[in-house]
């Protein structure tokens, strides 16, 4: 996928791809007017929303109602040395009558979520001038 992005009036950044556009921004602290989320927040909720999408999946599946069904993520450091090392923790409201025998089916669902494995592949990054 190829994704490009555009500078646009003071901190804000527009990502595009597809028919798809992410517009960002920066804290005020950062310069930026906060007007829309910042990049790495971005990053953060690309995890619990990938692991929702994959737990709706899995009820629609099996005809068992998503209503209720709520992921909320935190994020903590882990390390005061770095603090780009990070535990990132799930907490899953499953629906009202959710059939317990479903409960670690469930779990592996939202652990299949492409998110998190790219992220516990360690991608490579490499950044060039052309």
């Amino acid at each position: 996928m190829k994704i490009e992005v555009n500078l646009l009036e003071g901190q804000q950044l527009q990502a595009s791809f597809g028919e798809h556009n992410i517009t960002s921004d920066q804290s005020m602290s950062a310069g930026g007017k906060a007007e829309h989320p910042e990049p790495f927040e971005y990053f953060l909720a690309s995890m619990p929303l990938c692991a929702a999408f994959y737990m709706r999946k899995f009820c629609q599946q099996r005809d068992i109602s998503t209503e209720g069904l709520k992921v909320v993520q935190h994020n903590e450091n882990v390390s005061e040395d770095d603090h780009y090392k990070k535990k990132i923790s799930l907490e899953v409201t499953l629906p009202e009558g959710f059939p317990k025998k479903y409960n670690k089916a469930i779990m592996a669902a939202a652990n299949t979520c492409t998110v998190k494995k790219v992220i516990q592949a360690m991608p490579e990054f490499d950044i060039a001038i052309v």
